[in-house]
């Protein structure tokens, strides 16, 4: 843990959190506003699917780039274009306009997916490459949660758009500290590989880690992006509560969440990569289950908690499984890939919300929800002998 704090891989952590509070304000304000649009239940989820297809989209692209580039320019420009994409989200005044400019500014900010996990990964030794990357989904976590309740706080007192104009700052910040981190860095072959680093599975053992774990992060997003995207109208629609309770159940769920993803990661390293998602996703399918049946606050905070402990399993071990196999010349394109099997569920998991909820009321999503990681930790114990042992554990 001390290696991967004082490495420059902790500065590049620590320049990304504040970036990161810039996405929390958006998971916050993006539903308030469309409820403020009273947009359908259908429109509602189609556009808060754009944050899981604009990273579909973009998220491989960013990962070639930084196969190509390196990671320090693709990083700081993104950064700068993410800034950018938040100014043009605070003006839009219409549920189209919204959902165009959440689809382009996620694909700005989806950069730091392949190419900090791609960083961590090939540069950390296999022992600590499950905590390493911990370490990274901790502090996406947390820094979304710290933005969601500053943002649901400062909603109450000002318009939606004027807390999104100043946290488009954030971005900002984060490309000058960026150009900080990497001042003197060089790679070679495009990676700076540190001994003791793994260096990929051979031949093409990394085909079926990548097929198994495509399964289970889809499967897995579809109710992690979902939560997200719902959580907040859970609280202010079926519990008519007020925007600060919501951006508080956000911040309970992703402060939560990051503050066990490293023990999370350190279970993955000890026990191994699938027990850990297969007892991430049965307690994952607890949590959303005690959401759909939530009828107090308290409630919806102890169904937070749960949900953050399955995710806390899951992550790291899911991604660690993909570094564990991937090629190391190809490695932030590999990276990205496996960040696209989340985007896909990140795309699907609104989209299928609104259904639901349009159906059957939105406890119905939540159901649909808890399915969904309950098939993926199946998949996870009945394809785990398709992985070669060299790559499992």
């Amino acid at each position: 843990m001390t290696q991967v704090v004082r490495s420059r891989g902790g500065a590049l952590l620590g320049a990304l959190a504040i970036s990161t509070v810039a996405t929390g304000v958006m998971f916050i304000a993006v539903p308030l506003e469309l409820r403020s649009l009273h947009a359908s239940p259908q429109a509602t989820g189609i556009t808060l699917a754009m944050f899981g297809l604009g990273a579909f989209l973009f998220e491989w692209v960013w990962g070639l780039v930084a196969d190509r580039f390196g990671y320090a320019r693709p990083l700081v420009v993104s950064m700068i274009l993410f800034s950018a994409g938040m100014v043009f989200l605070a003006r839009s005044t219409t549920v189209p306009q919204i959902a165009l400019s959440y689809l382009v500014t996620t694909a700005m900010l989806v950069s730091v997916g392949p190419i900090g996990r791609s960083f961590l990964g090939t540069t950390l030794p296999p022992h600590l490459r499950a905590t390493g990357l911990a370490v990274l989904s901790a502090e996406w976590l947390i820094g979304d949660a710290i933005g969601s309740g500053a943002g649901g706080l400062l909603i109450e007192r000002m318009p939606i758009s004027s807390v999104l104009s100043a946290a488009a700052v954030l971005p900002l910040i984060t490309a000058a500290l960026l150009v900080l981190v990497f001042r003197g860095y060089r790679q070679r072959f495009g990676h700076e590989v540190e001994p003791g680093a793994a260096q990929g599975a051979r031949g093409r053992d990394w085909v079926p880690v990548m097929v198994v774990t495509a399964a289970i992060m889809v499967l897995f997003q579809v109710g992690a992006f979902g939560e997200t995207a719902f959580l907040p109208l859970l609280v202010t629609v079926h519990l008519n509560l007020s925007a600060a309770d919501a951006g508080t159940a956000l911040f309970a769920a992703g402060l939560v969440g990051g503050l066990l993803l490293v023990p999370g990661g350190m279970a993955s390293d000890r026990w191994g990569r699938r027990p850990a998602i297969i007892a991430g996703c049965l307690i994952s399918a607890v949590g959303f289950l005690l959401y759909a049946v939530a009828g107090v606050f308290a409630a919806v905070i102890v169904a937070a908690a749960v949900r953050a402990l399955g995710s806390s399993l899951i992550w790291p071990a899911a991604t660690a499984w993909i570094s564990d196999a991937a090629p190391r010349r190809r490695h932030a394109l590999m990276m990205g890939l496996f960040g696209e099997f989340e985007n896909l569920g990140g795309a699907l998991g609104p989209a299928v919300g609104g259904i639901a909820w349009s159906m059957a009321g939105i406890p119905a999503t939540f159901v649909v929800y808890a399915v969904a990681v309950g098939l993926a930790a199946a998949v996870a114990g009945l394809t785990g002998r398709l992985t070669p042992a060299a790559v499992r554990n």
